[in-house]
């Protein structure tokens, strides 16, 4: 009877490897698998990487929170309260305005500084700028 050769395995002498090597030829101990499940390189963020991520999340909701603050801003057209409201008139601004042509047009009796401090007031505007388009409650002039 030929008896069968004894089987041996790498590493099968209950010796481990040193300095982090794998235990079998070929094969690394720890495999990354990418988004898909299938071995790759995982996604890894150095500190620089996760600083700037954070710094580009920031900057995306400050951008953000600002265009809807203009936009609640642009779409306020409540009506002034009081006995106000019967010297108002309602205007559409159009192309090429500026909040100083639309005071001039609005009342121009009056001191044109004065008239745009009392549009910005009524309308709770941010500054002095206006937009084609925009609604604006101006004096009667």
């Amino acid at each position: 009877m030929n008896a069968m050769p004894a089987v041996t395995r790498p590493y099968d002498s209950g010796i481990r490897p040193r300095h982090g090597r794998a235990a079998h030829p070929g094969r690394h101990p720890r495999r990354d698998l990418g988004l898909d499940g299938t071995p790759g390189a995982a996604l890894r963020l150095t500190r620089r990487g996760r600083v700037v991520a954070a710094a580009v999340a920031a900057l995306l909701v400050t951008v953000v929170s600002l265009l809807a603050a203009g936009a609640a801003q642009a779409t306020n057209h409540a009506l002034p309260s009081g006995a106000a409201r019967q010297n108002l008139i309602q205007v559409v601004v159009r192309p090429g305005q500026s909040l100083w042509s639309v005071a001039e047009s609005a009342d121009p009796d009056e001191d044109t500084r004065a008239v745009i401090q009392q549009i910005v007031d009524l309308n709770s505007l941010s500054g002095d700028f206006v937009f084609a388009g925009q609604q604006l409650w101006v004096p009667r002039g």
